[in-house]
């Protein structure tokens, strides 16, 4: 059954009509501060651009919400309008003024207004689950149920914080997916983990591949026996009434035979040695 709730976190703070409805403030933009708990780091500096760009010709049709802090406000959601405002020399953005009294709160609400917009990547979004654990002492079922996930997702996610910081950032730079970066999270080894990643940027590597790569080499197949040779091990084994194989090589080969006792061994080498009357 899919969970519900995502439908309760940032539409819940904002009033209906975007940015015009009720209980809508024009705030200062120097007046608020960003969110040290935001999960999200990268912010795309040409976006952001296309972003001031279109505020200054469009306004902003959803404002930033905010929450009352010591000589002003802290961001819940909206960090990206927000830089974009002060990069169109905006005085002023529409906010919604939230009550959220613990970092936790905030927090919460800032990885779902992430989550919702799909703005995270896979390691920021680890990066928020861990600290929904830390902060609020959430298990990972918790956690799923609080920002609208599987217990797995969440799991998987947090997977991916075991692996070298290097390959992290070439995650959240988007050279690798998700899934290679969860591929490699199946490996022990920091080092081959480093290089596989590498190896993928550089070469291009799919998903597929990558996990291709990582299979154990198939076992190669005993090559069967000929009919030939296989009548003659019966043929041996009936006369000598012993189990025996015949082994053959590239050039000769040797004939086993096996005896189970002293005395079956005396038969054998009499029989052999033509001693057998």
């Amino acid at each position: 059954m899919k969970r519900a709730a995502l439908g309760k976190g940032l539409s819940a703070l904002l009033p209906e009509g975007g940015g015009s409805g009720r209980g809508v403030l024009e705030i200062p933009v120097s007046a608020i501060r960003p969110n040290p708990l935001q999960p999200r780091r990268q912010f795309s500096q040409e976006s952001l651009q296309e972003l001031a760009a279109s505020l200054k010709t469009h306004g902003f049709l959803q404002p930033v919400v905010v929450a009352p802090a010591e000589g002003g406000y802290v961001l819940i959601a909206g960090e990206r309008r927000w830089r974009a405002a002060q990069l169109a020399g905006l005085a002023k953005v529409p906010a919604v003024v939230h009550q959220a009294d613990t970092d936790g709160e905030r927090l919460a609400l800032a990885l779902i207004e992430n989550l919702q917009r799909e703005d995270l990547t896979p390691i920021e979004e680890a990066r928020a689950y861990l600290q929904l654990r830390t902060e609020l002492g959430l298990s990972q079922e918790e956690i799923a149920e609080r920002v609208g996930k599987d217990r797995s997702t969440v799991a998987n996610a947090l997977r991916l914080l075991s692996l070298p910081l290097s390959v992290q950032a070439l995650v959240d730079e988007g050279k690798l997916s998700a899934g290679h970066a969860r591929t490699l999270a199946g490996l022990s080894d920091p080092q081959k983990q480093e290089e596989l990643a590498q190896r993928c940027v550089a070469e291009g590597w799919s998903v597929r591949e990558l996990e291709r790569r990582l299979r154990p080499p198939a076992r190669k197949a005993k090559p069967s026996k000929d009919p030939e040779t296989l009548a003659a091990e019966d043929r041996l084994a009936m006369s000598l009434g012993t189990k025996v194989a015949i082994h053959r090589r590239r050039r000769g080969g040797e004939i086993r035979i096996a005896f189970a006792s002293e005395a079956e061994l005396i038969r054998l080498y009499r029989k052999l040695a033509g001693e057998d009357s």
